[in-house]
C-alpha cells in the first residue's frame, strides 16, 4: 500500500553509505558539530539545483526531545538548518516541538514506526504558519516517517506546502 506523503518532496547531497554516513554519524554523536557548516553547503547546492523555482517563507527542523537534547547537547537538524539559512538568507525558525520521546527510528521495523511518532511532534501553538511555503530540515531520511509527521503537523498547522532537505537519504530509496 502506498502511503500518503504530506510533504511534497526531498532532496539531499548524499546517499547514506560510505564517508558520508561515517560524517553523519560522527556528527550526531561524537560532537562533531563543525561539521554542520560542511554539510550545509553541500544542502545548498541541492537547494539550489531543485528548488530554484520556489520561495520559501520559513525554514524549521525537525525537533529533539529534550532527553536527546540532554544526551547529545544539540539537535543536529538545528544546527543545519541555521548554518543553511545563513547560507541562503531564508528564515529559520522553531516551529515544531517533540512532546514525547519515542524508541529510536533507526531500529524499529518500518511497520512500527509509522504509529511510534503519533501524537509525538506538535506545532507551536504561537505561530502563524497560514498559506506558508516551509522548507523542513533533518540530517537523514530513512523511511521518511519522521519527516512525514513533521511535515502532517505543519499542514495541519496552516502551512500551505512542505518541501524537505537532508544531508543524506537511505540506498532504499534509489
Amino acid at each position: 500500500g502506498h502511503k500518503k506523503h504530506y510533504y511534497k518532496y526531498v532532496c539531499a547531497p548524499f546517499y547514506y553509505d560510505g564517508a558520508a554516513s561515517r560524517a553523519i554519524w560522527r556528527f550526531k554523536f561524537r560532537n562533531a558539530t563543525n561539521l554542520s557548516k560542511v554539510f550545509a553547503e553541500d544542502m545548498v547546492k541541492c537547494f539550489n539545483e531543485h528548488y530554484k523555482d520556489y520561495d520559501f517563507d520559513l525554514c524549521t527542523f525537525v525537533p529533539s526531545s529534550k532527553e536527546s537534547l540532554k544526551e547529545r547537547g544539540y539537535n543536529q537538524a538545528e544546527l543545519l538548518a541555521k548554518d543553511f539559512c545563513e547560507l541562503t538568507n531564508i528564515e529559520c525558525k522553531e516551529l515544531l516541538l517533540k512532546t514525547k520521546e519515542t524508541r529510536i527510528q533507526h531500529d524499529l521495523l518500518s511497520v512500527e514506526r509509522s504509529g511510534n511518532l503519533a501524537g509525538a511532534i506538535e506545532v507551536k501553538y504561537d505561530i502563524d504558519l497560514e498559506n506558508k511555503r516551509i522548507l523542513l530540515i533533518d540530517d537523514i531520511k530513512t523511511t521518511g516517517a519522521t519527516l512525514n509527521e513533521c511535515a502532517k503537523m505543519l499542514l495541519i498547522g496552516g502551512a500551505a506546502e512542505v518541501f524537505c532537505l537532508t544531508v543524506a537519504v537511505t540506498n532504499k530509496n534509489r
